[in-house]
């Protein structure tokens, strides 16, 4: 994709404008330039997680999926494993599409079965959520997320029980 530099200059100038109303100005061209990359990394990350695992859905929206479940039922899903939550720095949730079943919506069985794994190695669920979107030698060099509807589920289990391992080393 080409850079369009008035869109460029304009998210500099809007850039400028914050840092000025916030107080946040470097104290040399070092600091600058540290500001500047962190910035753009932290606004693009979204982006770049989402391409990296998929679809991030909402609360709101894994609700809906789920039957138009309440808060309280979603959180006792989080809460007892069979939903995967990705939590980031700014306290927002989203949850990764591929968890749910496409046709029923129903989350897979396999979820609860990879937290306790992940869960039991220390490892949080943005871990499990970069093992089920990787490829995986045991299953052939696919992902995870391409298992989960599989009716034997041992290879899987066993990908998941080697990279937590090697995770946790």
């Amino acid at each position: 994709m080409a850079a369009n530099p008035a869109l460029l200059d304009r998210t500099v100038e809007e850039f400028r404008r914050t840092l000025t109303e916030i107080g946040g100005q470097p104290n040399s061209a070092d600091d600058a330039e540290v500001l500047g990359r962190r910035a753009a990394m932290v606004v693009l990350a979204g982006g770049a997680w989402e391409r990296a695992l998929g679809e991030l859905l909402t609360s709101a929206e894994a609700r809906v999926l789920l039957g138009g479940i309440s808060r309280e039922a979603l959180r006792k899903r989080v809460l007892s494993g069979s939903v995967i939550v990705l939590r980031d720095d700014a306290g927002l949730t989203r949850y990764p599409r591929w968890q749910f079943d496409a046709t029923s919506g129903a989350p897979f069985g396999m979820i609860k079965k990879l937290n306790k794994i992940f869960g039991d190695a220390g490892l949080d669920s943005w871990a499990l959520a970069a093992f089920a979107t990787a490829p995986q030698p045991e299953l052939g060099d696919h992902a995870p997320v391409d298992a989960f509807a599989d009716e034997d589920p041992e290879l899987l289990m066993r990908s998941a029980r080697r990279a937590a391992a090697e995770l946790t080393r």
